[in-house]
């Protein structure tokens, strides 16, 4: 089974304050034991960069890096992906769906991956289960 990991379950994943972490945890030891080929994309690689030092401080954007990136697999968004994505933002025109959202929806459809792990429902506008 493949599945599309979003920023807010790594978020969650590396945040114990965090309201989703127990059902994140729990949800991330089944999909490793199952075993789930886990996808990520570039952008939720970014996205995740970003957010983690600045509220989470740098330990935890390294243990990110070596622990829970480590058992994933990357796809590097596009250029045409990233014009797809684009394309799809506009023609969403939804307030809280970003680029980095747009871009998992082209990964997904193009890899034909139907389930994400995510704690943003609005992932499901594309047909996607949400993994919570």
């Amino acid at each position: 089974m493949r599945v599309l990991v979003d920023t807010s379950a790594w978020y969650a994943l590396s945040d114990e304050d965090d309201a989703h972490h127990k059902a994140a945890s729990g949800v991330y030891h089944s999909l490793l034991t199952q075993p789930a080929d886990l996808w990520v994309t570039s952008y939720v690689v970014h996205e995740a960069a970003a957010l983690m030092p600045a509220r989470l401080g740098l330990a935890a954007l390294a243990k990110f890096r070596t622990s829970i990136i480590a058992a994933t697999s990357i796809a590097w968004i596009t250029p045409a992906m990233h014009e797809a994505a684009w394309d799809e933002l506009e023609r969403i025109s939804r307030r809280g769906i970003s680029l980095t959202d747009c871009s998992s929806a082209v990964v997904a459809r193009e890899l034909g991956i139907h389930r994400v792990f995510a704690y943003d429902p609005h992932f499901a506008i594309w047909g996607l289960e949400v993994l919570t």
